[in-house]
């Protein structure tokens, strides 16, 4: 087993990068989130959410959030550790509703479908967070806890993808001479990098493409990079 391929199989789960994220604090302790506190909380996100696509992570500070969303500076620390802590929030979000769509894992034996689904329901996902993903770029540069968050979810996505690789080339379905851990890094560095610049760094002028045509490029250019049969029209 190489290095790579032992570090993808240690790769966390998504709810292990988010672990413990959804409490209350009171002191040294940590409290479950009630229907009022989950409350105080959603707004307090919902604020975060507006002020960080407007300004920006470095020019917002907790304060800021706090009078958006109406409450104290010390109610805002009491569900949030710092403003990375609320970036972090904000991400699990998105990335909760991307994991609530349709069914996310690629199955290689489902051929070109099976992609175009995973792929779609990942573009549309960043393109309806277009301006969190603008934040995560950013972030991802300026702080080391969120650089880390990054990271780790980028391993697990691209351990996923890795392990499909194997098997698919197990079963006959893929190339045989592609390095499943590279091939994975290079096609989820694609999409990522094409959905960065494609809706949030540098839009079309003739207009966004919609998911489905995104997506439909992108199972194309991702099929033939590991000789997977495509039906895609």
């Amino acid at each position: 087993m190489t290095a790579r391929r032992a570090a993808a199989e240690r790769s966390p789960s998504v709810a292990e990068a988010f672990a413990e994220r959804a409490v209350r604090r009171e002191g040294d302790r940590e409290l479950p989130l009630g229907p009022k506190a989950r409350r105080t909380r959603a707004a307090i996100l919902e604020a975060a959410a507006r002020l960080f696509s407007e300004y920006g992570y470095q020019g917002t500070a907790v304060g800021d959030v706090a009078a958006a969303a109406g409450v104290s500076l010390g109610t805002v620390y009491q569900y949030f550790r710092d403003r990375s802590d609320l970036v972090a929030a904000l991400l699990q979000a998105s990335v909760t509703t991307m994991l609530d769509r349709a069914d996310t894992a690629w199955r290689a034996s489902e051929g070109s479908d099976g992609l175009f689904r995973v792929l779609v329901n990942f573009v549309s996902s960043y393109a309806e967070h277009a301006a969190m993903s603008e934040v995560w770029e950013e972030v991802s540069h300026v702080d080391e806890d969120l650089a880390e968050l990054r990271r780790t979810l980028t391993r697990v996505f691209e351990g996923t993808v890795a392990r499909e690789v194997r098997r698919a080339g197990r079963a006959g379905l893929v190339r045989d001479d592609v390095d499943a851990d590279l091939a994975a890094r290079a096609l989820a560095g694609m999409v990522d990098r094409f959905c960065y610049l494609t809706y949030v760094f540098d839009p079309p002028t003739n207009g966004e493409p919609s998911p489905e045509e995104a997506a439909g490029l992108l199972t194309k250019l991702w099929a033939s990079a590991i000789g997977m049969t495509t039906e895609l029209a």
